[in-house]
């Protein structure tokens, strides 16, 4: 087949070029930005861990939260951070990241707030309901319900108290 031929052939066809409206649908499973649910975190910081190009970062410059950054323009979509996220709060968008000069619509912020513990006012973030539920089921144990609040040190009083009421132990008759 000559090439006068080939280019007669495409030509009579027409125009193959999209509109701009008329988008190509994304697949299952696409990766676009990192999507994070500051209510769920807990700023483990496995995903900044994980995260190899330093697309996730975390700040602690106020003594009320610790923030949490991501930077799209690091990112390489590889899911790690998503992957071993172990409460759940990372997510992916299903969309691409948009096409501009401006890298602000690439960084996301949020802050990932402190409580003060039930039991001694130190700051601690606890782990969300649903990662409780998930872990214990749904009525939690009241054990484990009782200490949802408490900081680590506060916990491991508690758990300590617990065990030697369980063996006697303290309590001479």
């Amino acid at each position: 087949m000559s090439i006068f031929r080939i280019l007669s052939r495409n030509s009579a066809r027409g125009s193959r070029t999209r509109t701009p409206g008329d988008e190509v649908p994304y697949p299952l499973g696409f990766r676009g930005m990192i999507t994070h649910e500051a209510a769920r975190c807990t700023a483990c910081r496995v995903c900044s861990y994980v995260c190899s190009p330093n697309a996730i970062g975390f700040e602690e410059a106020d003594p009320q939260f610790v923030g949490w950054t991501y930077f799209a323009g690091r990112c390489t979509f590889c899911g790690r951070c998503v992957e071993y996220c172990p409460t759940r709060c990372l997510g992916f968008e299903d969309t691409m990241p948009p096409v501009t000069t401006d890298q602000s619509s690439h960084r996301v912020a949020h802050r990932v707030f402190y409580q003060p513990c039930a039991r001694c006012g130190r700051p601690v973030i606890p782990l969300p309901p649903q990662s409780l539920q998930a872990l214990y089921g749904d009525p939690m144990p009241a054990g484990i319900a009782a200490d949802v609040g408490l900081c680590e040190r506060c916990r491991g009083k508690t758990a300590a108290e617990r065990l030697k009421d369980m063996y006697g132990v303290g309590s001479h008759e």
